[in-house]
């Protein structure tokens, strides 16, 4: 069933969330953007990092699933793209591929950050995330 957030027609609720969530957070984002190869993201994210070997924001290609667990989904398209992505013509989209699930506690993607990287998840970018989470809410029809 389709839900509305800022005038925008979402194919689900939980995806009209994680755009309030965005917006609560500080983060810019764009929905649907461009496929790579066999997957097609639900958001284009950017957020700030102040890390003084970051470029000052790490940008995410993610789809949102309504799963429970990061494992639930770890056969997603998503989450081969560690590190980086690239486009068909070998520039680069994005820092990662992202899987955002039913809550931010339930999210994962691998990216370089500083002199190394690893995994991350949306609560260690995010001091507020349930706060927000549960605000994010109460912004979508």
């Amino acid at each position: 069933m389709a839900s509305y957030y800022k005038g925008l027609e979402f194919k689900t609720s939980l995806e009209a969330r994680w755009a309030a969530f965005f917006d609560l957070a500080g983060w810019s984002w764009w929905v649907n953007p461009r496929s790579i190869e066999n997957w097609r993201p639900d958001f284009m994210v950017t957020f700030p990092c102040g890390h003084s070997e970051c470029s000052g924001s790490h940008t995410l290609l993610v789809s949102v699933l309504p799963v429970s667990s990061v494992a639930a989904a770890k056969e997603h398209p998503c989450l081969t793209h560690t590190y980086h992505v690239k486009g068909d013509d070998g520039e680069l989209v994005a820092d990662a591929g992202a899987l955002f699930g039913n809550d931010p506690s339930i999210t994962t993607w691998e990216m370089s950050h500083g002199a190394g990287g690893g995994m991350e998840e949306v609560t260690n970018w995010v001091s507020d995330a349930s706060e927000y989470w549960e605000r994010a809410k109460s912004l979508i029809k």
